[in-house]
């Protein structure tokens, strides 16, 4: 039996996955910036998200451990001034501990200078929870390099081990998600 879905002449796997990218510009202000992404890279069944929104939603029924991962280029027109750039991540609309990443770069008036963020964070989610990536800058001229803005959420599978088996993986033929 297969399982897999032809998208974007890739092969997408069955469990819940979902790659975004962005290749604009986005600019952020001090009040707050909710990321969104113009392209969808791969995206099961198992998330729903519409370009140029700023919510990805679990759809599953199945629960767990997912892996996080944000990566995103800033810089800044402003001149001579070191600029803060707070990026969180957000479930259910309430900002996670640890999922805050923070970088400075100064501006001279021309986009010369860069910084990089990365957020890695382990999540547990279930069915409707949703996530959102947002991003606060000490100006309003800080703006997202194009083509630097992804997110990747992958399911973590979790095996079990049977102590009767000698710590062996037993999967009993069953489907692993």
């Amino acid at each position: 039996m297969t399982r897999y879905r032809e998208q974007n002449n890739m092969v997408t796997p069955a469990v819940p996955c979902v790659f975004l990218y962005d290749t604009g510009e986005q600019t952020f202000t001090t009040s707050g910036v909710y990321h969104i992404w113009d392209t969808i890279k791969i995206k099961t069944s198992g998330f729903h998200y519409t370009a140029d929104d700023d919510r990805i939603t679990l759809l599953t029924n199945t629960s767990g451990l997912f892996i996080v991962e944000f990566d995103c280029s800033f810089y800044t027109t402003a001149n001579d001034t070191d600029v803060i750039i707070f990026t969180d991540l957000y479930k259910n609309g309430v900002r996670l501990d640890g999922g805050t990443c923070i970088s400075t770069v100064s501006g001279s008036g021309t986009p010369i200078n860069r910084t990089s963020q990365n957020i890695h964070y382990v999540i547990y989610m279930k069915k409707d929870d949703y996530l959102q990536v947002l991003t606060t800058t000490s100006t309003n001229t800080t703006i997202q390099s194009g083509n630097t803005s992804r997110l990747l959420i992958n399911f973590l599978p979790m095996n079990g081990w049977d102590n009767n088996m000698a710590g062996r993986v037993s999967f009993k033929g069953e489907v692993m998600r």
